[in-house]
């Protein structure tokens, strides 16, 4: 990991933010002692459709007594009194 300054940073923003774009990971450092860390965000996990198929196809049946409970969640529930419930 590559060292700089909080002043460094700031100087060449533009391209230190390219560094970090192209993997480089550099931690920010105030008088000495390390603030902050740039770094690629890390790759979503994420399986492929394929992945999600062999998953669902893996359930188990859904069978009348969960049909029934969710239908009684429901009516217990009510209708939502807003699109956007907060």
């Amino acid at each position: 990991m590559v060292r700089l300054t909080a002043t460094e940073v700031a100087r060449g923003f533009s391209r230190i933010i390219s560094r970090v774009g192209a993997g480089e990971e550099i931690e920010i450092v105030r008088n000495g002692a390390p603030i902050a860390e740039l770094r690629p965000p890390r790759a979503p996990s994420t399986i492929t459709a394929a992945q999600w198929r062999e998953l669902v196809a893996a359930l188990p049946p859904v069978d009348e007594d969960f049909a029934r409970d969710v239908e009684e969640s429901r009516a217990a529930l009510g209708l939502p009194t807003s699109a956007w419930p907060s």
